[in-house]
């Protein structure tokens, strides 16, 4: 399993594509923008766990990008679970290495979070 969301690129982050230069700003400061999606795309992988994701923080210092717009970045945040009849409530901090591709033709950027292999049914 392996999340992905696309969200548009914002005229600022497309023009520091073209020109080169604050890259790493530009597309942090975009990542920024859309912390929400973010943190829906982290949100994806512990819905059916029924866990909760809260305090959503993009590591500044993690993000790498090259000259194409392809990249990746830390994001930390608070895993949680509550449930009274299993007497279960706890917080855990927890991370995803989130990596992304800028697509300026089409102003768009891609997220996907980290691959979780899924087991097979076994064979009886």
């Amino acid at each position: 399993m392996q999340e992905s969301i696309s969200f548009p690129l914002s005229p600022d982050t497309s023009g520091a594509m073209d020109n080169g230069i604050n890259l790493k700003e530009s597309f942090y400061n975009e990542i920024l923008l859309h912390k929400e999606v973010v943190a829906d795309l982290v949100r994806g992988y512990y819905f059916t766990a029924r866990k909760s994701v809260s305090a959503l923080e993009i590591d500044a210092d993690s993000v790498m990008v090259d000259q194409e717009g392809r990249g990746s970045f830390m994001a930390h945040f608070i895993l949680g679970m509550f449930n009274a009849c299993a007497d279960l409530d706890y917080n855990d901090k927890s991370g995803m290495l989130i990596e992304f591709a800028a697509d300026p033709d089409n102003a768009t950027m891609t997220l996907k979070g980290e691959y979780f292999p899924e087991r097979e049914p076994d064979d009886l």
